[in-house]
């Protein structure tokens, strides 16, 4: 036994100690062993062989977590190179993964800031484009008209008349333009904030009925008003929701083709006010329907102007619905073409304040 326990001595040493130590430490344990117990020498041994396999385990968990950490460089090294549409898959000890987790969460946000800053680059594009088109087209004719002015190439008054009356049209477009343009960057804005007051939308729906009636009535349609209860009290920026209304109703004039009705209708429950602008007229399209409320977006294919309309009253509409934290929608069918609105009912404290 003494002699086994003196032969895995050797090895050990030999491995773990140089000559000199490997010799000393040998005669040692041999000189202790010959002298002490077996249980002395054994615990002598267990103790130097729990040394050696801790310090194996350290080595080789140190070799390891550095083979972890140069495979977490290699790849944020492809990554710095400008690669970000690569995360990091890898799993490592916890401490390590904790700070891979991180590093994958900030390229997904810098890749969403990035996708976030194309959208705005292209959006700003296309409101350019938009802007200029739709500007370009009135500013011609106003010029033209106003050139054959300038250069008297005109038979009469009648003929000079007739001139202005074109520019004049053309100018109010423009108009038209830039109000519902600077309206809409205004919505927009961060800072745009609304004046609240106590109203009846029942009562708001009549109003909006009386001062269309004339318009509907030169189209052939009549104004239907329904609401329940008979009196809805809500709170809002009045001034807002009205024009949020006559967008909705001139639209149903403008694009409502063969409408013989046109229905404002209201309904009260107790978590929302729902508001409905309806009319039966020629249906849209159901390709249209997802893109109605995108900024100069028209359903006519070669943005006519013939309805005057400058794709700008729907989505002047949705935002002023979301700054009410309400939500709009359309559904359009064979029967009816619906604009529904959903206000959620604020309680009478918050409002107050």
């Amino acid at each position: 036994m003494f002699q086994l326990i003196n032969v895995i001595l050797v090895i050990t040493s030999n491995v773990f100690f140089g000559n000199n130590q490997r010799t000393n430490f040998f005669r040692l344990i041999q000189t202790d062993s010959s002298r002490a117990g077996f249980w002395q020498v054994w615990f002598f041994f267990c103790l130097v062989l729990v040394l050696e396999i801790f310090i194996s385990f350290h080595v080789v968990m140190k070799t390891f977590r550095q083979f972890e950490v140069e495979k977490v460089e290699r790849e944020l090294a492809k990554i710095a190179d400008g690669d970000l549409n690569q995360q990091l898959h890898l799993e490592v000890n916890p401490r390590l993964q904790g700070i891979v987790n991180s590093i994958n969460s900030l390229i997904s946000n810098t890749n969403n800031h990035i996708a976030e800053q194309r959208r705005s680059e292209k959006s700003k594009d296309e409101l350019i484009t938009n802007v200029s088109h739709d500007i370009r087209t009135p500013l011609t004719s106003i010029i033209g008209y106003l050139g054959l002015i300038e250069s008297k190439n005109y038979e009469d008054l009648d003929q000079i008349l007739k001139y202005t009356h074109v520019a004049y049209k053309k100018s109010l477009e423009m108009q038209n333009l830039v109000n519902d343009l600077f309206e809409y960057t205004n919505v927009q804005h961060a800072n745009s904030t609304l004046s609240m007051t106590k109203f009846d939308m029942a009562q708001m729906l009549d109003q909006l009925s009386a001062d269309f009636e004339l318009e509907a009535n030169k189209r052939g349609m009549e104004i239907v008003v329904n609401t329940s209860p008979e009196k809805i009290l809500m709170t809002g920026d009045t001034d807002k929701l009205g024009r949020v209304f006559n967008n909705l109703i001139m639209n149903a004039f403008k694009y409502g083709d063969g409408a013989t009705h046109l229905w404002l209708e209201a309904k009260q429950t107790p978590q929302e006010v729902v508001v409905r602008v309806a009319n039966n007229g020629k249906p849209i399209p159901k390709e249209s329907l997802d893109h109605l409320f995108d900024r100069f977006y028209r359903v006519e294919d070669s943005r006519s102007k013939a309805t005057g309309g400058t794709g700008l009253g729907l989505a002047i509409a949705q935002s002023m619905v979301k700054m009410h934290g309400g939500q709009i929608s359309v559904e359009s069918n064979d029967d009816r073409t619906a604009f529904i609105i959903h206000f959620p009912t604020i309680k009478q404290k918050n409002s107050e304040e």
